[in-house]
């Protein structure tokens, strides 16, 4: 199964997962509060995203919902580098 999002997003997600073992395929819809992205690594994923993707992801996307799963916080991100660049 293919992810729906790049390399890097993984890439930046996954060490921010602290209960994932490295071994476990990342699902899109897997519950990112349950293998370990808690309110101090949402702050470092938030970061990382910007600087990855050079998109400022602004307050109103700063919703549990937008960090919620990967699927959502890809899909969060894709939007914004489409508005942004544009």
């Amino acid at each position: 199964m293919t992810p729906p999002w790049d390399s890097s997003f993984e890439l930046v997600l996954r060490p921010l997962l602290r209960s994932l073992p490295a071994d476990t395929v990342l699902l899109p819809q897997q519950d990112l509060a349950a293998v370990g992205l808690d309110s101090m690594a949402t702050v470092e994923l938030l970061l990382q995203l910007e600087s990855t993707y050079a998109v400022e992801i602004p307050d109103s996307l700063l919703l549990p919902s937008t960090f919620a799963t990967p699927a959502s916080l890809w899909q969060a991100v894709q939007t914004l580098r489409t508005e942004q660049q544009a």
